[in-house]
C-alpha cells in the first residue's frame, strides 16, 4: 500500500515539475514582452519630451517609485560611484542584456536630472548629498 502511495506520489511531482517548467517558459515570455513594451514607451516618452509643449496623454514620465527607492538604495549602500550594469546586476536583472541596462540608465539620468544622483564622469552614478530612498 505505501509502495502504491509512493508511486502516485512521484507521478504527481513529475507531472507538477513538467507543469512548472511549462510556466516558467511562459513567465519568461511574458518578461521579455513587458520589457520590450516599456523600452518601446520610455523611447516614446523621451522623443515626446524633446518636442516643445508635447507631453503623452495619460503617462507619467518620471520612473516609478518602488523603482526609484531600488536604485536610490542600491547607490546609498554602494558608496562610491557605480557603473550602470552594476546597478542592473544589483536589481537582479541580466546587466548583458542592453535593453535592461538602458532602461535602469534612463531612470538614473531622470533622477540625476531630479538632483537626487549625481553623475560624477559620464557613466558614473552616485547618491546626490542628502538623498536617499523615500521614507516608508
Amino acid at each position: 500500500m505505501l509502495g502504491e502511495r509512493e508511486t502516485v506520489g512521484r507521478a504527481e511531482v513529475a507531472r507538477l515539475e513538467e507543469e512548472a517548467a511549462r510556466i516558467t517558459v511562459l513567465i519568461e515570455g511574458c518578461r521579455r514582452e513587458v520589457d520590450r513594451l516599456a523600452t518601446a514607451r520610455e523611447v516614446l516618452s523621451g522623443l515626446a519630451e524633446d518636442l516643445p509643449g508635447v507631453q503623452p496623454a495619460g503617462h507619467d514620465l518620471r520612473p516609478e517609485p518602488v523603482l526609484i527607492d531600488q536604485l536610490l538604495t542600491i547607490l546609498a549602500q554602494a558608496g562610491r560611484p557605480v557603473r550602470c550594469k552594476d546597478v542592473v546586476a544589483a536589481l537582479g536583472e541580466d546587466p548583458a542584456v542592453p535593453r535592461r541596462v538602458e532602461r535602469v540608465r534612463n531612470r538614473l539620468k531622470k533622477l540625476t536630472v531630479a538632483g537626487r544622483v549625481t553623475e560624477t564622469e559620464p557613466g558614473l552614478f552616485t547618491l546626490a548629498d542628502d538623498s536617499g530612498p523615500s521614507p516608508g
